[in-house]
């Protein structure tokens, strides 16, 4: 019997009565269905909300509301992939975000076929060139119409222009395999990829303009041009063309066979640049050129020549891109690739990898980021304007950020402590590049934390020794910022790992430099970065006095500065009650922010349409789906969205903040939840779940998902109450510490009455997953436990490799969430007191658990040291491994499967079901794939 029908047998538990108004148990079949809202956008006057209405599973909609109406248009979108939200799985993408034009007239988004097709063409295994393409949809916002255009690849919009869009189709078929024309050497050189067709559309009047065999475009800011790169099979129209899109008019940059790839703009539509191998196209090895052309003489001019920047050539993999005033122009150089070796050659021959102890990234790190080795290419800017060249960042340093106008760049390393990093002692080295005479200049010697050059490059702040520090690049001074202020700080307070605690963060900065706001735990600082103002409090220290988490609302993310003379918005956060809401504030006043709406409740972060007031956000509580709200004001604000109207057809729970105290006296919050028709005179099945800390999660909406965590919707509606407590660390004693707090949370809610003591299970997943394996092992109170792709062994898994990233596991131990606090050999008795493996005789509670052979981030012998350590000590357990799946499932049929098995489980153990025949006799190997449950028999009420 499949597990879906399984469902029905689950939904009869302890409570699960019909009492709830005949609501119903949300069950699998309901999940796919529920809606996640995508990509909303306001157009730039404010009249128009845009978004993508999506299921989790299957076709979704474009919908298109007037925002002070209610004239409402849905558009089939097709299938774009499971919501961002949600974990991805089963999905080639996640799709783009529709847009508007400038002017406000036009939405242009990109559709998809159904999934149905998707599925089909998975399943006949059909080549990439035959698969479902996508559909450019272009909506007048007057009327009914839509024109749509099959076959689409992908689309531009000028930033300020309404006039035109640009469009590249699919290929009209998979490229024929013609002969490669011979290289100088006489060698076929490598096959070519041509161009498809890109098309002009005037959107007023649906006139088209077509160009042959395009491999990429760009459009300028203001629509004035079009540049766009040709590969045709008629080699002479290989070229670089640029196209006046008033007068239609085409002039040719460049041409002659080649590959002209990296095409870049400025936001203004004054400068092209590119890479070209048109001079040595036929040799073996081409090596590219960068090539520059201003549009007002449009023949370009050799910027970088192959071996002309140390040595090195221009890398047709590396981004080009103009600054944003276009002053400058950056591209990547690289040493030409190594000959790859064809993999016949080694049948007869050793293939190995070597460990060398002096290696800076160990061989797995080295494989996962192989791809991007092979295209590294170190950054290197060209000013036009003085046609200075200089290369930014080199293997010793390797990252580079250039300021606007280009005269000065950011460069740091991690190069020098890169073996410390792996065990978590890392540090970044800074530095400051003067481009005009290449002056390298140090700033600051292994920073934990990121440096950064504000917008008008005049200074270099970072985080350090409990200060934020500037950096002064005209004096080359440097400036404690916040040290001398007393009795605050700038990283966070609540910090409870062995590394420094991490700061707040930086607002932003006002204009020309003149101020920087930094964030303390609560409120917002105003800073003089030459220190020759003191620094004050921007929102007069109401956020320390009401504990408010006050932080600024970026309403504009294209401006670099924040505005002096405009008011400030502020985000706030109740830290003990977990309300939130918006504040007012201004910068050189001395008075309180002034509250604009604050409630019980989560709002999204607010968007305000560029020309006008409009605001569209969203908010959201347990049992109100974030939907969104539009208005003029953040206190005046109309829901025009309804994402599930059928949630009301389902129990839905109550949550509550509640408060106790651990066993060492520490004050601790947690949620709980309780199902719809809760009643105290009852006694229920309770499960506990966790990670770290959970609770100001109290207003968030939990759609009902089927997946290898504790969904509180779905098992309030089960029967169960559901508890998560936060926790709080002690270093070095992760194990005690979780033990001192949730054990004493889980007593606190016994003794309200409601609870059956016999019947609390525990859940966790990855570090929850630890969790749960040690505690088990410290108490009988459980009655069914499920650790999640949990670490059962400090001392294998302290060596082990986070395979997803190829990292050695010593650095979280050492310094991150295992909190050990230093190396095996400096604390050997941590590891092993904090590892359940070593206390799994003292298991009395039932466990059940998942751990995927292809986890990528906790070694899956990490479960299989849990299963086999129980197993030898007669305990009960059962461990599932999804083959080919990752530390949280992708695959759709593996997360609803162990989502269903864990009902099952915490179904027999704490709600007296049968248990299900896979609990029974297992599922032998030979059975593999064959399906062996059986329904159970209604759970007894």
């Amino acid at each position: 019997m499949a597990l879906a029908a399984m469902t029905a047998s689950l939904c009869l538990g302890t409570g699960a009565t019909a009492g709830a108004q005949g609501r119903k148990a949300l069950t699998q079949d309901t999940y796919d269905t529920w809606r996640q809202i995508q990509g909303a956008v306001l157009s730039p006057d404010g009249r128009w909300a845009m978004y993508t209405l999506t299921p989790v599973v299957g076709d979704g909609d474009v919908v298109l509301r007037e925002t002070g109406g209610t004239r409402e248009r849905r558009l089939p979108r097709g299938w774009t992939g499971r919501p961002v939200t949600s974990v991805v799985v089963d999905s080639p993408f996640v799709a783009p975000q529709p847009q508007f034009t400038a002017d406000s007239r036009y939405a242009v988004f990109l559709g998809y076929p159904p999934q149905a097709q998707y599925d089909q063409a998975r399943r006949d295994k059909l080549p990439a060139a035959r698969q479902p393409k996508a559909i450019l949809s272009i909506v007048p916002l007057q009327g009914d119409s839509v024109a749509s255009i099959p076959r689409v690849r992908s689309y531009r919009l000028p930033r300020e222009s309404g006039r035109v869009v640009a469009y590249l189709l699919e290929p009209d078929e998979a490229p024929r395999d013609t002969a490669a024309p011979a290289t100088a050497a006489g060698r076929p050189a490598q096959r070519k990829t041509y161009g498809s067709t890109l098309v002009i559309r005037d959107l007023a009047t649906g006139n088209e303009a077509r160009i042959a065999d395009v491999t990429s475009y760009v459009v300028d800011d203001s629509g004035r041009y079009l540049a766009y790169a040709v590969a045709s099979r008629t080699p002479q129209s290989d070229g670089v063309y640029l196209r006046h899109l008033a007068t239609q008019q085409t002039a040719t940059v460049m041409a002659g066979e080649g590959d002209y790839r990296q095409l870049a703009m400025d936001r203004a539509g004054t400068q092209l640049a590119f890479v070209s191998n048109r001079d040595e196209y036929r040799e073996p090895r081409p090596r590219h050129v960068l090539y520059y052309a201003t549009m007002r003489a449009p023949t370009p001019v050799v910027v970088a020549a192959p071996g002309a920047v140390d040595g090195l050539n221009p890398s047709d993999k590396a981004p080009v891109s103009f600054t944003r005033s276009g002053d400058a122009l950056t591209f990547g150089v690289a040493a030409p690739p190594l000959d790859s070796i064809p993999a016949d050659s080694l049948a007869d021959k050793a293939v190995f990898d070597l460990w060398h102890w002096k290696d800076r990234r160990l061989q797995p790190q080295q494989r996962v980021e192989a791809n991007r080795d092979r295209d590294r290419a170190w950054t290197t800017v060209y000013v036009p304007r003085t046609k200075r060249i200089l290369r930014l960042a080199n293997d010793t340093m390797p990252q580079a950020q250039l300021s606007d106008d280009g005269r000065v760049a950011l460069v740091t390393t991690n190069v020098p402590y890169a073996v410390e990093a792996m065990w978590g002692e890392g540090g970044t080295d800074v530095y400051v590049v003067d481009v005009t005479s290449g002056t390298v200049t140090p700033v600051a010697r292994r920073q934990e934390f990121n440096a950064q050059l504000s917008p008008g490059a005049r200074y270099v702040t970072w985080y350090g020794d409990g200060r934020w520090s500037a950096y002064q690049v005209a004096t080359g001074r440097t400036i404690d910022l916040t040290g001398a202020i007393r009795g605050v700080r700038f990283d966070d307070e609540t910090w409870d790992s062995p590394s420094t605690p991490q700061p707040y963060g930086i607002a932003g900065w006002t204009r020309d430099d003149r101020s920087l706001l930094v964030y303390s735990r609560f409120d917002v600082w105003e800073v003089d970065p030459s220190g020759a103002r003191p620094p004050r409090v921007v929102t007069d220290s109401v956020g320390v006095q009401e504990k408010l988490v006050f932080r600024l609302v970026d309403l504009d993310p294209d401006e670099r500065w924040i505005d002096p003379a405009q008011p400030l918005l502020l985000r706030a956060f109740d830290d003990e009650n977990k309300g939130s809401g918006f504040y007012r504030d201004r910068l050189g006043v001395t008075a309180a922010p002034q509250r604009i709406v604050f409630g019980d409740r989560s709002y999204g972060t607010p968007q305000r349409a560029r020309k006008g007031g409009q605001y569209l956000l969203t908010q959201q509580t347990l049992r109100e789906f974030p939907d969104l709200y539009t208005g003029a004001s953040l206190d005046a604000v109309t829901r025009i969205s309804d994402a599930n109207p059928q949630q009301g057809e389902y129990r839905w729970p109550t949550v509550e903040l509640v408060r106790w105290t651990s066993a060492d006296g520490i004050p601790l919050k947690g949620l709980l939840y309780k199902p719809d028709d809760f009643d105290a005179s009852r006694q229920y099945p309770m499960i506990v779940y966790y990670y770290e800390t959970l609770s100001d999660g109290l207003h968030t909406y939990h759609a009902p998902t089927g997946r290898n965590v504790i969904n509180p919707v779905v098992y309030t509606s089960l029967g169960y109450v559901v508890f998560f407590p936060d926790i709080t660390y002690e270093i070095g004693f992760p194990g005690p510490s979780a033990m001192k707090s949730i054990v004493p949370g889980v007593k606190s809610i016994v003794a309200r009455g409601f609870v059956n003591p016999k019947a609390i299970g525990l859940a966790g997943q990855s570090w929850g997953g630890y969790q749960t394996a040690y505690l088990i092992t410290q108490t009988s109170m459980f009655a069914a436990a499920v650790p999640n792709a949990p670490v059962a062994n400090m001392t294998s898994a302290y060596g082990g490799i986070r395979w997803g990233t190829g990292l050695a596991r010593a650095f979280q131990y050492e310094k991150t969430q295992s909190r050990i606090g230093g190396s095996i050999w400096e604390y050997p008795m941590r590891y092993l007191e904090n590892s359940p493996l070593f206390h799994l005789d003292r298991v009395t509670t039932p466990v059940f658990f998942m751990h995927n052979d292809a986890d990528d981030a906790v070694p899956w012998y990490q479960g299989i040291e849990l299963f086999v350590g129980l197993r030898r000590l007669g305990k009960e357990v059962y461990f599932i491994s999804y083959n080919g799946d990752v530390h949280n499932p992708r695959k759709r049929a593996n997360q609803k499967d162990i989502d269903l098995r864990m009902q099952q489980f915490f179904a027999n153990k704490l709600q007296g079901a049968p248990a299900p025949d896979w609990m029974v006799r297992g599922i032998p190997f030979l059975e593999k794939g064959r399906d062996q449950l059986n329904r159970s028999p209604d759970v007894p009420r």
